[in-house]
């Protein structure tokens, strides 16, 4: 990983508690790459909001997922450092993602892990 991504999953094993390339990598229709279909659950829910964010930067020439960036800790919630608008914002997409998947680990289920990428419809 290189960029944002690594970035991201340090954030997201900081603010769940959790190690985001075992946890997250793979999980539903929408946590890692690509992304297709209904989301399965709130926590893939997360992950879609996240694709739609990159998405959104994409369109205006900003790379998010190799866009280097820094950002701080704050009373247990990340915090994202001045920077060009363009690693502000793809901090910010990574930080609403960690947010919301440890604001979701009550529903987290350990079925979806691993989620064949085939059955996302």
């Amino acid at each position: 990983a290189h960029g944002s991504l690594q970035e991201l999953q340090r954030m997201i094993t900081q603010a769940t508690g959790r190690s985001a390339v075992l946890h997250y990598a793979f999980y539903g229709c929408h946590c890692g790459w690509g992304g297709r279909g209904q989301p399965k659950d709130a926590t893939d829910r997360c992950c879609q909001r996240h694709d739609v964010c990159y998405d959104g930067l994409l369109q205006h020439g900003c790379n998010a997922k190799q866009q280097h960036y820094y950002y701080s800790w704050h009373g247990g919630s990340p915090a994202c450092a001045n920077g060009s608008w363009c690693a502000q914002l793809s901090c910010e997409c990574d930080r609403s993602l960690a947010l919301c998947l440890r604001q979701h680990l009550g529903t987290y289920r350990a079925a979806l892990r691993f989620y064949p990428q085939f059955a996302c419809r």
